[in-house]
């Protein structure tokens, strides 16, 4: 059968633009989803920026922050986790001395070893440190860029380690010696300190000036053990228990130092966070160190230029200079000493401070005064808080020192070298440090 076509008065019920309506609904679809896909988008990406904000947030304070700088040595960083565990180790070292100078006030009867007159004067100095994390922070600060810098000036000077050597070391520090124990040889010969020359023959007053009798010290021979030639009759020992022998000391060997060592180190870890590589660096410096002074001060010898002088000290500028006109006329300087000084130390010897050097501890007016004299001179008056004083130079010359101060010329000559070094250097600090000082390991007497 075929389509019956449609009545002439039929109407079309379909709507013409249903193909059009169609379009529109897939289109307005469309954009639905694309605006649904992207708020899950933009939700997952805050999502992931804020956990990501937490994570980096926490990392900070933990594992980011131990990468953190604390200072730049031209261009060596030093990390906050060694600079925080230097600074435990500084407490540490501090605490141990405090307990010791401690024991030593209790061991002289003392009821409070901090007015021990011995002692309590480190014991105050070292708690006040303790107290203040932001003092030994800028100490141990200061250190570690000075140990850059040793390292880094020991290297343009071609002085290395080796594994060997840094071995050698670490077990010299702990008192262990492979080969025994070296004898100390002194760097410096034994000398004669030389006779007065004539100029100061000429200044210094040959006649002792007068003075208040002193008491003098008899030495009465002990005649009672006075040895004798004659031999005399000793009775035979009476037989008798064997006397109990004393221990010997147990050798210090390898396996000790080895325990000994190690145990070091786990406590070190325990109580700084430092780890076995930091500690065998921190030796390492220690030793660049020890050759780079020895290279440094190879040309200093054992003599320093020192200064004997006398002074009268008086009341007033007035008589002061009424002293040195009566000088200059022709009066002893021994007798105007005794007669009108007020420094009663010296007074009945001339006003002599015998031979010193640069590191006498003199009011600052007094010895930049003295030390601005040549042999033979005399000072304009010179006002210090003890009064006005006259001093006389009898002697300036380089002097021969002995093996200490010998030590404690090289370590001053070193220490001004590394200064101008340091001058010379890019050396950045970050405040951070100031943040992270450690207040542990504290004093275990509060």
């Amino acid at each position: 059968m075929g389509t019956k076509p449609m009545p002439r008065n039929c109407v079309n019920i379909m709507p013409k633009n249903q193909n059009v309506f169609n379009k529109r609904h897939v289109a307005h679809a469309e954009v639905v989803r694309r605006q649904s896909l992207a708020i899950q988008y933009v939700a997952i990406a805050i999502i992931v920026v804020v956990v990501g904000l937490v994570a980096y947030g926490i990392l900070s304070t933990t594992v980011f922050l131990q990468y953190r700088s604390v200072a730049s040595v031209n261009g060596d960083k030093i990390g906050l986790r060694e600079f925080e565990g230097r600074v435990r180790l500084q407490r540490i070292q501090l605490i141990n001395n405090f307990t010791q100078y401690y024991q030593f006030a209790q061991m002289f009867g003392a009821e409070d070893p901090f007015t021990e007159p011995n002692f309590g004067g480190f014991l105050q100095q070292i708690y006040t440190q303790l107290q203040q994390p932001q003092v030994v922070g800028e100490e141990v600060l200061n250190a570690l860029i000075d140990e850059r810098l040793i390292r880094q000036e020991a290297k343009k000077l071609g002085i290395e380690s080796n594994t060997e050597e840094v071995d050698r070391f670490i077990q010299q520090q702990f008192g262990f010696y492979a080969n025994g124990t070296p004898t100390p040889v002194p760097s410096t010969t034994p000398f004669t300190m030389p006779a007065l020359n004539p100029t100061q023959l000429a200044l210094v007053t040959v006649t002792p000036t007068p003075g208040p009798a002193t008491a003098t010290i008899t030495v009465t021979p002990d005649l009672t053990s006075t040895p004798t030639s004659i031999p005399t009759a000793t009775a035979a020992p009476t037989e008798g228990p064997e006397p109990t022998p004393l221990p010997s000391a147990t050798p210090y060997t390898l396996e000790g130092f080895q325990t000994s060592y190690g145990e070091t180190l786990t406590n070190l870890q325990e109580n700084t966070k430092l780890s076995a590589e930091d500690y065998r660096y921190f030796f390492e410096t220690l030793y660049l160190r020890e050759k780079l002074v020895e290279a440094v001060t190879k040309d200093v010898e054992p003599f320093e230029e020192q200064i004997w002088a006398q002074h009268i000290l008086v009341d007033s500028e007035e008589l002061a200079k009424e002293i040195l006109v009566r000088f200059a006329n022709g009066e002893d300087w021994s007798q105007l000493a005794a007669q009108y000084s007020t420094d009663t130390s010296n007074a009945q010897n001339g006003g002599d401070l015998g031979w010193f050097n640069s590191d006498v501890s003199f009011v600052p007016e007094f010895k930049d005064a003295v030390f601005a004299l040549q042999q033979a001179e005399i000072s304009a008056p010179v006002q210090t808080e003890f009064g006005w004083h006259i001093i006389r130079v009898l002697g300036r010359e380089p002097r021969p020192i002995d093996e200490q101060r010998f030590q404690e010329l090289k370590e001053k000559t070193f220490t001004a070298w590394l200064e101008e070094v340091r001058a010379g250097a890019d050396i950045q600090t970050f405040d951070i440090w100031m943040e992270y000082v450690p207040t542990d390991p504290e004093l275990p007497i509060q």
